[in-house]
């Protein structure tokens, strides 16, 4: 079995870093990815991806990545599930970034955690 995903796009926000009640930390990642072929219009579409970044990673993200940077971010899928109140279960993925890749727009080097 291999569950892995790899996306290489710009960051639709800053990224925003939250700690939780147990001291843990995560940052979610907004980011925008164009599709590589042009749909029935003629026009290129681009699709839009949250992801989220635990602890070891976030100490070195955070201060380095902003809104509209390029970034290339490897991690794997996760399926959640939770019960509403209705009492129906929900099941949602969520993509895990386990490593990144960031791009200096201002010159051609590049850094990777």
């Amino acid at each position: 079995m291999y569950n892995y995903f790899m996306l290489m796009g710009r960051l639709v926000k800053d990224p925003e870093v939250k700690e939780l009640p147990e001291g843990k930390r995560v940052m979610n990642v907004k980011l925008a990815v164009g599709r590589g072929f042009q749909n029935s219009k003629g026009e290129y579409e681009t699709d839009f991806f949250s992801i989220v970044f635990w602890d070891y990673l976030i100490d070195f993200a955070k201060d380095n990545l902003k809104k509209g940077q390029p970034v290339l971010v490897k991690g794997r899928m996760q399926t959640n599930k939770e019960e509403l109140s209705s009492g129906y279960n929900l099941s949602y993925p969520t993509l895990i970034g386990e490593r990144i890749m960031f791009f200096n727009t201002v010159s051609s080097a590049h850094n990777e955690a």
